[in-house]
C-alpha cells in the first residue's frame, strides 16, 4: 500500500536528529519515522504499520504505537487533533494547520500564516503555558462534493472513516 509521499529523510539525517533528542536509532524506528515523514495523508498507526510491514515483515503493531509515542514525546511527530477514536499522525512538525473531510476522512495540510500562536500566548497567559496550537478546519472535501458523497454526509457524532481502514473516495 503506498501513500502520497514526500521525500524520506536520509539515514544520516535521521541518526543525527535522533541523537540530538537523545534517542537510539534502530532499523524499525528509522522505517517508522521515514514512513511518517514521507506520508502526506496523516496516517493512523495501523496504516503506518501496514506500510512499514511491506519492508519489515516482522514489525509489530505494538512497536509502531510505542515508536509513535516516543516520536511525539520528543517533538519529532505530532498527533492531528481529530474527532473519533483513531489517532492520526503528522511527521511534518513545522507550524501548519489542517483541513479535514468529515465524509472520507482525508486530512490535508493548510499552510496559513494568518493564525499567530504568539498572539494566543497573551490571551491565555493566565491559564498557563501554551506548547503549540493547531487549527483544524472541518468540512467536506472537493472530491466528496463532486462525487455526491458529501450530499449523504455523516450523522452528527459519527466518526469519519480513516483512510486505509475502510472504503474511501478517490
Amino acid at each position: 500500500m503506498t501513500s502520497p509521499e514526500k521525500e524520506k529523510p536520509t539515514p544520516e539525517h535521521a541518526r543525527s536528529l535522533f541523537a540530538a533528542h537523545g534517542l537510539k536509532l534502530t532499523h524499525q524506528r528509522l522505517e517508522i519515522y521515514g514512513e511518517l515523514t514521507a506520508a502526506c495523508d496523516h496516517p493512523c498507526a495501523e496504516t503506518v504499520w501496514r506500510r512499514v510491514r511491506e519492508r519489515v515483515p516482522t514489525i509489530s503493531l505494538d512497536t509502531v504505537y510505542r515508536t509513535l509515542a516516543v516520536l511525539r514525546e520528543h517533538g519529532l511527530a505530532a498527533r492531528v487533533p481529530m474527532d473519533g477514536d483513531t489517532a492520526r499522525f503528522d511527521g511534518d512538525i513545522s507550524p501548519h494547520h489542517h483541513l479535514a473531510c468529515e465524509c472520507c476522512g482525508r486530512i490535508d495540510d493548510l499552510p496559513i500564516s494568518e493564525f499567530d500562536p504568539a498572539a494566543l500566548q497573551e490571551s491565555v497567559a493566565g491559564w498557563g503555558r501554551v506548547r503549540d496550537a493547531q487549527v483544524v478546519i472541518r468540512g467536506i472535501c472537493r472530491r466528496c462534493l463532486e462525487s455526491g458523497a458529501g450530499d449523504r454526509g455523516l450523522a452528527d457524532g459519527e466518526p469519519a472513516p480513516v483512510p486505509g481502514e475502510s472504503a474511501k473516495i478517490q
